[in-house]
């Protein structure tokens, strides 16, 4: 008879990175897409556009241009009831095209998994939000690019006052190397005044901006869970550093600035079409709507084969 004389050794544990550790970078910090679908960004137009239920809209929107000064007559006569002025008004059409489209899918093989040590509802679950994941930064950078691509002019106003190149204003954010430039967001404010803003200005870009707004305690770091709108009214102006931004900008040192509900991100919808319609689908099918982190409404389906 043999004894062993030797331990045997403790078998491989798998664990979770994140019950490991701090898992660092799941989620990337997308404030513009978040600012973007935040209530108090969004406006009428995208519920008008898109009601939900499937359904989709073409909205006229029609505003009343203003008049130039030159309208007015000087020393006219006051009892005089005539004129042979006319003035009209104008319009403009929104609404979704169906077929441009983001998709991420995942097969997931049953026999793939019988031996994989997790719960597979707990597998399938973490394989959505990892697609929920890839959708919000794939629409992040579609908005950041749509976004930069329609940038207005600061006005004739600010161009005579300020220095404008190429619609961009410069504001110097450093004095020298070491000293930052007290009246950097004074003169932004200053400029959105001058630009008829409706409201506070915030803006989103590169790093020099976040650095310039962490010396002036006016930053926001939106993975940490606060409110920039709300820093936006408490300071009178809001940055938020996003990397599609200034990627988009081609540059560190840009920034895009906004106000609330002066950008509108449109989406369309499938998957609530036939609610209340009879017959539903099958067991082995399932399809809902769901919001990704950022807010991002998806269509959700999946199949069991």
């Amino acid at each position: 008879m043999s004894i062993s004389r030797i331990l045997s050794e403790c078998p491989n544990v798998q664990m979770s990175l994140s019950e490991l550790f701090i898992e660092v970078g799941q989620r990337e910090q997308l404030p513009f897409l978040e600012f973007l679908l935040s209530p108090e960004n969004s406006k009428l137009i995208r519920t008008e556009v898109s009601p939900g239920g499937g359904k989709l809209k073409t909205v006229q929107a029609r505003w009343i241009q203003r008049l130039p000064e030159t309208e007015v007559e000087e020393g006219g006569e006051i009892l005089t009831c005539t004129s042979t002025n006319t003035y009209g008004d104008s319009t403009t059409t929104y609404t979704v095209d169906t077929t441009d489209t983001y998709i991420a899918s995942q097969l997931i093989n049953a026999a793939d998994i019988a031996r994989h040590c997790q719960e597979n509802s707990r597998y399938v679950l973490e394989s959505v939000m990892r697609l929920m994941d890839v959708i919000d930064r794939k629409v992040a950078s579609a908005a950041a690019t749509q976004a930069v691509a329609e940038i207005g002019n600061w006005g004739t106003d600010v161009e005579g006052f300020y220095t404008v190149s190429s619609d961009c204003l410069q504001i110097a954010t450093m004095n020298g190397t070491t000293e930052p430039n007290p009246f950097a967001i004074a003169d932004i404010q200053q400029a959105t005044r001058m630009a008829n803003y409706p409201g506070a200005p915030v803006a989103f870009g590169g790093a020099a901006m976040q650095r310039y707004a962490n010396a002036m305690a006016a930053g926001c770091c939106s993975q940490y869970g606060l409110d920039l709108l709300a820093i936006t009214q408490q300071n009178g102006f809001g940055f938020a550093y996003d990397a599609r931004l200034a990627a988009a900008q081609g540059s560190q040192s840009k920034a895009l600035v906004t106000t609330a509900g002066a950008i509108q991100w449109l989406s369309f919808n499938l998957a609530d079409w036939n609610t209340g319609i009879t017959p539903v689908a099958g067991s082995n099918y399932s399809k809902t709507l769901v919001f990704t982190p950022a807010g991002v409404p998806c269509d959700l389906t999946m199949k069991d084969d």
